[in-house]
């Protein structure tokens, strides 16, 4: 398991926030796509997400989905899409190619193993970043630090 300690950040980054259940999770990729198709605008780095489940069913909850985009764009209130100048994660843990386990709440279960027993306090949150390489995709899990240093 590859762990390392950075944040993750980007500027001009498209948001989309959908509740659904925690297996749709790719379902809003194609949304995504049209949306920067009718904004005029492109891509420019891995899409990533995070995840808060509902207190009710924690199978279910609230995606946010984000995209760094080469322009600023000014979504439409109401339609689940929004706009952020600069996205910090702030000081977090990444593990490295989390696909390796059976979804991510293993990997996830992984990162906070290696936080307790390196003394590392960490939240609830975690971010999933897509990274395409040729036809496959690596998904890196990237674990805010609380309290940790804004960098």
């Amino acid at each position: 398991m590859a762990m390392e300690r950075h944040p993750i950040r980007f500027d001009q980054v498209l948001t989309y926030q959908v509740e659904q259940r925690k297996e749709d999770w790719q379902e809003p990729f194609s949304r995504l796509e049209s949306y920067i198709l009718e904004q005029g605008v492109y891509q420019n780095g891995p899409v990533f997400f995070a995840f808060e489940p509902s207190a009710e069913n924690p199978s279910t909850g609230l995606f946010t989905y984000y995209l760094p985009v080469n322009a600023p764009v000014e979504p439409d209130q109401g339609s689940g899409f929004g706009y952020v100048e600069h996205f910090h994660s702030g000081d977090a843990l990444t593990m490295r190619q989390a696909e390796q386990e059976p979804d991510f709440d293993a990997a996830f279960k992984k990162v906070q193993d290696h936080a307790a027993r390196e003394g590392i306090v960490i939240g609830d949150r975690y971010y999933c970043v897509l990274l395409r390489l040729y036809d496959d995709v690596i998904i890196n899990l990237v674990v805010p630090l609380e309290g940790g240093r804004p960098e």
